[in-house]
């Protein structure tokens, strides 16, 4: 034992080298391009597919899906709340030159937002036609039988989910006319797609905290401040009460700006540092992973709500393995706080390990995987002797489930995959809440 301190020592410094790794591959991306600042805002980005080889006599006859809405609007309080406060400095005269061109172009942006407060925007309505594009052409065989021409689709009750449904099928069918679509929406469907977490409110009380307690560690406001008022505190301290929320709103309207590109407006390139932008993101990452992911603190409660979602897959995939079942495909559409508890529940490799929501960042990117149109996808095969296996995606990339072991590759046995998933949501009995 007389090199055990030696060890501590040593794992000591892979971890802080790791945590320094991390923080500088966020600075980098940033730096590349500063919507990887955007978090749950930024667009999809299509990664080149690459299939690896199903055993020898599997062909897939069966896709289920969930795929959270594509890139949209703001809602009305992310869009506004900046607008509000410097619509009152404005009126006020405390606004710099530079400050009166953000004022400017913000207005336009909140004018372009009136009456399309969070819904669908054309980019997100392109990100999934080109989803059910690219399921078409990379799984023809799922949409070609003749016995299998039956697709079920549900939705979130909101707009932005159902415009998303409307343009995913609208594509699909055009490039397959025999398939036959059946919709349906309600809250029965929501208490399945958007179940809601166990006492949400104090998480996300408990979130917004944090979040405020993050930005004045991660974000100096000073320079903005400065950039964007006149040199005179007696006259802008009495208009700016609360720089914290001015600063969550100036987030949230700038990192929208790429959901609704037609607009030509950048305000992360064109106001912001990039070390401001990274600021800015830390906190809304964690707060986005405190209120919805795989933390420490309520990863199980939120987890707990992804049971009747991933009840949901195991069912209707039983009820589509029957002899002559005329399902091809189970296409669900909702929002992010649906799909990140299910991939923690099902143990998804690289959401399968919890984290301390105020250090999420380390873990988790929501810039890279909880971006809009995030999706899911369970691929099933069956050869002639009617065994089947399942690949699963995640934003169209093969994953795993290390605790399981698979049959060859990403491939898993449906048999050992549903023993597994199971168990995982049978028991609904709420979390116990310490």
């Amino acid at each position: 034992m007389k090199n055990f301190p030696r060890f501590l020592a040593t794992i000591s410094a892979f971890c802080a080298l790791s945590t320094a790794i991390l923080a500088q591959s966020i600075e980098k991306r940033i730096n590349d391009d500063s919507y990887f600042g955007a978090s749950v805002y930024r667009p999809y980005v299509f990664p080149e597919i690459k299939d690896t080889p199903a055993p020898k006599g599997f062909k897939p006859f069966y896709i289920s899906h969930f795929g959270r809405h594509g890139s949209r609007h703001q809602a009305d309080n992310n869009a506004t709340r900046a607008y509000t406060i410097l619509k009152k400095a404005d009126k006020a005269g405390i606004l710099s030159p530079r400050g009166k061109e953000l004022y400017a172009d913000i207005s336009t942006l909140v004018e372009d937002h009136e009456g399309q407060m969070g819904h669908l925007s054309p980019k997100g309505a392109a990100e999934h036609r080109t989803l059910a594009r690219r399921m078409k052409a990379r799984f023809p065989s799922v949409f070609k039988g003749k016995k299998r021409t039956h697709v079920f689709c549900q939705s979130s009750v909101y707009p932005r989910c159902l415009m998303s449904m409307t343009n995913f099928t609208t594509a699909l069918q055009e490039e397959a006319p025999r398939l036959d679509f059946e919709f349906v929406t309600g809250e029965r469907y929501m208490d399945i797609l958007a179940h809601d977490f166990y006492n949400s409110k104090e998480i996300f009380s408990s979130d917004e905290i944090m979040y405020d307690s993050l930005l004045r560690v991660y974000l100096d406001p000073e320079p903005i401040m400065k950039r964007f008022f006149i040199d005179n505190d007696a006259a802008v301290k009495p208009v700016i009460t609360d720089t914290t929320r001015l600063l969550k709103g100036l987030y949230t309207i700038s990192a929208i700006c790429d959901c609704i590109d037609y607009m030509g407006i950048n305000l992360f390139d064109k106001y912001f540092t990039k070390e401001e932008i990274v600021g800015m993101y830390i906190p809304y990452n964690n707060r986005i992973c405190g209120n919805y992911g795989n933390t420490i603190e309520f990863g199980d409660r939120c987890n707990w709500a992804a049971k009747w979602l991933l009840e949901d897959f195991v069912l209707r995939a039983d009820k589509a393995l029957e002899n002559g079942s005329p399902m091809a495909a189970d296409l669900r559409f909702a929002h992010d706080t649906g799909v990140m508890p299910l991939v923690a529940l099902m143990g998804l490799e690289g959401f399968d390990k919890k984290f301390p929501r105020a250090e999420a960042h380390k873990y988790f990117d929501t810039a890279v995987h909880m971006t809009m149109a995030t999706n899911f996808q369970m691929i099933f095969y069956r050869n002639k002797k009617g065994e089947v296996l399942v690949k699963m995606l995640y934003n169209e990339k093969e994953i795993t489930i290390p605790a399981l072991p698979s049959f060859s590759g990403p491939y898993y046995s449906w048999p050992a995959l549903r023993a597994y998933l199971e168990p995982l949501f049978i028991d609904k009995t709420p979390p116990t809440v310490g």
